[in-house]
């Protein structure tokens, strides 16, 4: 008997897993997980050393691509790994899916 956790997961990881790797990883890693967290810790540093606080254009484009590069290579394929694994787990244990 499949659990309505596992069913959860299966329908909603058909309908992630439907964009493919790549497109999932710029969607969760880099547009929800990475730029977020970036502007965050910029917002952060700013407000607690605004004095100190050095903003400038490369400094931005740069953290853009190194987060860029971290959510699409890092979090992105990490999380599309994982869930992989998790569905496949549950499709073997319910082969009726």
């Amino acid at each position: 008997m499949l659990s309505e956790r596992d069913q959860k997961f299966i329908t909603y990881w058909q309908q992630k897993r439907s964009l493919g790797k790549w497109k999932y990883a710029f969607l969760n890693g880099v547009l929800q997980w990475a730029w977020p967290v970036f502007v965050l810790s910029e917002i952060f540093k700013y407000a607690t050393n605004h004095q100190g606080y050095a903003f400038g254009v490369g400094k931005l484009f740069l953290g853009f691509i190194i987060w860029t590069a971290l959510g699409l290579l890092a979090w992105g394929t990490w999380m599309w790994r994982s869930n992989e694994k998790n569905y496949n787990r549950i499709k073997n244990e319910h082969p009726e899916l």
